[in-house]
């Protein structure tokens, strides 16, 4: 099964795995993210857009959420040290809150760690690989990550094509377009599912127009 998972982690620069988190941890970690965000999961009045989409959280049962099989597999994927691979103490939470009175949109494509003033280099590689841990089921148009799939190859291409020009990951992201990154594919996973990435991959959040928030977590090593 680890087999598969890599080929498909190379050929499309991303792979949705499940299995790596226990029920009962993903249970205990939702559980604890209503009472970070201070919501009622039965009150709707309680769930207020005027959170922030991005929380740092210190929380010991979403950070056990992070278990060794998950970081097993980070380690597999990004080809790399396991000692690397370690639990979070603090987790940042990704929560999309529902709106079901917008216009759900496909969302415009980034690639991560390319904020100009951060100055990160595309080469040798920002970050080792990305992660977005699901604590509940992601409808059709309820927040779930966009891909595109296979675009790493392509922006890979584009970057190295002009490694002066591209040396940093501010500018390679704005010259996206010129990549031909394909056709987005809008993911719906399930509670526990983590979505591993690669850090050429292009992708980006959506908009929640479901009746349900949508909590999850992102993690880089």
């Amino acid at each position: 099964m680890n087999a598969v998972i890599k080929e498909q982690y190379e050929a499309q620069g991303y792979a949705l795995v499940s299995g790596l988190i226990p029920l009962e941890v993903i249970e205990r970690g939702e559980e604890a993210m209503w009472r970070a965000v201070e919501a009622d999961p039965r009150d709707p009045t309680t769930w207020t857009k005027a959170r922030p989409f991005a929380q740092t959280l210190e929380e010991p049962a979403l950070a056990a959420c992070y278990t060794p099989e998950l970081l097993a597999m980070a380690a597999l994927l990004a080809e790399d040290d396991p000692v690397i691979f370690t639990a979070p103490t603090h987790v940042l939470a990704l929560n999309v809150f529902p709106d079901p009175a917008a216009e759900w949109k496909m969302p415009h494509p980034h690639i991560d760690h390319a904020i100009k003033e951060h100055g990160h280099f595309t080469f040798p590689r920002a970050f080792r690989i990305a992660t977005m841990l699901y604590l509940n089921d992601v409808p059709v148009h309820g927040g779930g990550t966009v891909v595109w799939p296979g675009s790493h190859r392509k922006i890979e291409a584009l970057a190295k094509s002009d490694p002066v020009k591209y040396a940093l990951m501010y500018d390679l992201n704005r010259d996206l377009a010129l990549a031909g990154i394909g056709e987005p594919l809008e993911l719906t996973p399930k509670r526990g599912d983590v979505l591993f990435y690669h850090y050429l991959l292009a992708h980006a959040g959506s908009g929640n127009v479901s009746d349900r928030p949508r909590f999850a977590m992102n993690r880089k090593w």
